[in-house]
C-alpha cells in the first residue's frame, strides 16, 4: 500500500467493511499487514517558487497510522514496515501473529493492488504467502483481503479473483466472501473468512 493512496474513497469502503466485520465476528482487534512502500510527492508551486509539501501537512493526510485513531471499541494495529523484500516481511508477519494470540482479529492483508496476477510484481500478494498467513492464524481470527479491479475491459475480474484466493487458501470453493461499497469506490473488493 502506499501512502500516496492513503485516505481516498476505497478507504472508506476498507475501513467501513473492517469495522462492520469485527463487529460481526465479535473481533476485538484489526491488524493491518499494509505492504507498505513510501510514495515521493511532488512539489508544489508558489509564485513560481518550488516547495516540498510539508512533513506536517503529509503525517495529517498520508500517514498510514492515523487510522488507529479511529473512534471505536476495536483496536487497529497497523504493521507497516517498507515492503521491499519478500521473505524478510513474509517472517516478519508470521512472528507478528503469536502476540494477538489472546483477542479475535482480523487479520487484513492490504497490497497495492491484490492477489498476484501471471506477472506479480511488489504490488501483490503472492498464492503462497496468503495461504502462510491464513494457516498460521488461529480458529477463529478472519482473514480479510483486499482486492483492486485487475481489468479495464469490462469482463469479470471478482469471481476469477475470489476462486484464485480460494484455491490458494485450500478451503471450499464458497467459502469466501465478498465485501465491496459500490456507490463509493466500484473498482475494489474485500474477500473475506473466517477460519475453522
Amino acid at each position: 500500500m502506499r501512502d500516496v493512496w492513503f485516505s481516498d474513497n476505497r478507504d472508506l469502503v476498507k475501513w467501513g467493511v473492517l469495522i462492520r466485520l469485527a463487529d460481526m465476528y465479535e473481533a476485538r482487534r484489526i491488524l493491518q499487514v499494509a505492504y507498505y512502500r513510501p510514495s515521493d510527492f511532488p512539489q508544489i508551486e508558489i509564485d513560481g517558487n518550488d516547495f516540498e509539501i510539508p512533513k506536517e501537512v503529509l503525517a495529517h493526510f498520508r500517514n498510514l497510522r492515523t487510522v488507529g485513531g479511529i473512534g471505536s471499541n476495536v483496536r487497529i494495529t497497523v504493521f507497516d514496515p517498507v515492503f521491499e523484500d519478500r521473505a524478510i516481511h513474509d517472517q516478519a508477519v508470521l512472528a507478528l501473529l503469536p502476540a494477538f494470540a489472546q483477542e479475535r482479529c482480523i487479520v487484513f492483508l492490504d497490497p497495492d493492488t491484490g492477489l498476484e496476477p501471471q506477472n506479480p510484481s511488489l504490488d501483490h500478494v503472492l498464492n503462497g504467502e496468503a495461504s502462510a498467513i491464513y494457516t498460521n492464524m488461529k480458529v477463529g481470527d478472519v482473514f480479510a483481503f483486499y482486492q483492486h479491479q485487475t481489468n479495464r475491459g469490462g469482463h469479470p475480474w471478482i469471481e476469477p479473483k475470489r476462486l484464485q484466493l480460494t484455491a490458494a487458501l485450500q478451503l471450499p470453493q464458497n467459502a469466501i466472501k465478498v465485501a465491496r461499497g459500490h456507490g463509493i469506490a466500484s473498482d475494489v473488493v474485500f474477500f473475506f473468512v473466517q477460519k475453522e
